[in-house]
């Protein structure tokens, strides 16, 4: 089998020419807003984020595939299409979401739900309301906060802002069901660690929840970005309850309906898709990573079907929300009904500092300090939800294989990085692929 090396490598610089030249000819003096966001894939060009800037301003710059690959190094404005924030057909409530004020329908919505959430009298009038987006991702889906100023309901009172989070969706069903699935977790699990869903807006794909903070509130809610990591001192006891979390989703036999099931065989298909974009991009390492591709994906396809559970999905230290001690898990869009090894896997590969694929200092004890933190807990939690000894030893046996499948993703994404393939980070990538594969093979005797 021979290996086709992808067309040449698109330079940042393609998409920033763009729109400078966007904003020249529009006559702004603002400068370009940072990058946020920068994929390409194959078949379906390049797109990148930029912003939000100094004055809120986001751009999405796309550029189609035939323009990359007549001119891999600079991105030519025929290929290219540059939209401003809130401007997305793909999503076309985007606009209006953006513009409480001049729908009355949300506007009354959200006036409504806030009222409700933070126990805000009649007499106190709303006075305006305010939209920034959290997380966009073009075409696809965007995360908004609210804010909501009610008025003091007399001369001496004083005025009050109240928060709300939304999440636009392409289609009503996404947002009925993402809805729905948060309230059966709060009503039939139990969970405590969600944000409360506070429903869909009539005629828009927006479901509402309550709002867990940012870092500029008084109390600070921080990505679990910003807390797990080497020299956090909060870090293991964040990581010790995401794992009591994810044991009491794991157990709380809660219904996925019409999901389709995630089976070792379906992650051993992705895997190997994996692998070709490695190689692909980084042909030096072909041997490396069909050795290791082919006994993964084997071990992969051989895993047992019948220990299906209800699972995160993409359970990962980003998925989280950490306030005041508190844990939350966040973005169950990705819910299925998957071997709860999988979301072990999933954040155990996640849990890896960055600066462990270059050996810096100390990043090897933290991970494994913090990894066994993790599965300690979980497997804890476990048994006293009531799981044998049995199905404990193989979630925590079949999490390996999980976390070596999801660190070849970890790997692709690095190879199809637009500014360099990498190769060392890669084959350090690799490398945890064939230590975990090994700690999943049973001793030998």
């Amino acid at each position: 089998m021979t290996t086709q090396t992808m067309p040449p490598r698109p330079r940042v610089i393609g998409a920033t020419e763009v729109l400078d030249d966007y904003l020249a000819r529009r006559g702004t003096a603002r400068p370009r807003p940072p990058l946020r966001y920068l994929r390409r894939k194959p078949g379906r060009g390049l797109v990148a984020v930029f912003g939000p800037g100094a004055v809120g301003d986001i751009y999405t710059v796309t550029v189609d595939e035939q323009a990359l690959l007549a001119d891999p190094d600079a991105a030519t404005l025929s290929g290219s299409t540059v939209q401003e924030f809130p401007v997305d057909p793909k999503l076309p409530h985007l606009d209006a979401v953006m513009s409480p004020s001049g729908h009355p329908a949300l506007a009354d919505a959200l006036e409504s739900t806030a009222r409700l959430m933070h126990d805000v009298p009649p007499e106190r009038p709303l006075e305006g309301i305010a939209a920034e987006p959290v997380r966009y991702k073009p075409g696809d889906r965007c995360v908004l906060r609210y804010r909501l100023r009610f008025g003091a309901p007399g001369p001496d009172g004083t005025a009050s802002t109240h928060t709300l989070i939304a999440k636009l969706y392409q289609e009503p069903g996404e947002a009925q069901a993402a809805d729905d699935l948060l309230s059966r977790l709060r009503t039939e699990a139990g969970a405590a660690w969600i944000a409360r869903p506070l429903g869909v807006v009539p005629g828009l794909p927006l479901a509402l929840t309550e709002d867990l903070g940012s870092s500029r509130d008084p109390v600070p809610a921080h990505s679990g970005l910003d807390v797990v990591h080497p020299g956090s001192e909060e870090a293991l006891d964040v990581v010790r309850r995401a794992a009591r979390a994810l044991a009491e989703l794991h157990t709380s036999g809660l219904d996925t309906g019409d999901r389709s099931p995630r089976t070792g065989a379906e992650e051993a298909g992705k895997a190997a898709k994996r692998a070709r974009t490695i190689e692909q991009y980084v042909p030096e390492l072909t041997p490396v990573v069909r050795e290791v591709s082919d006994a993964l994906c084997a071990t992969l396809a051989g895993l047992p079907a019948d220990t299906l559970r209800p699972g995160h999905g993409s359970y990962k230290p980003s998925q989280l929300m950490v306030r005041d001690g508190a844990v939350f898990l966040v973005d169950f869009d990705q819910f299925c009904l998957a071997d709860p090894a999988l979301d072990v896997g999933y954040f155990l590969a996640y849990l890896r500092p960055a600066g462990l694929w270059y050996g810096r200092a100390g990043r090897r004890a933290w991970f494994e300090a913090a990894a066994d933190a993790f599965r300690t807990t979980y497997l804890d939690r476990l048994a006293e939800r009531g799981e044998s000894s049995a199905t404990r030893e193989g979630i925590a046996g079949r999490a390996h294989v999980f976390e070596a499948a999801l660190l070849l993703k970890i790997a692709a994404r690095r190879a199809n990085r637009l500014h360099s393939p990498r190769p060392g980070e890669v084959a350090a990538v690799l490398d945890e692929v064939s230590r975990c594969r090994a700690l999943a093979e049973p001793p030998r005797t």
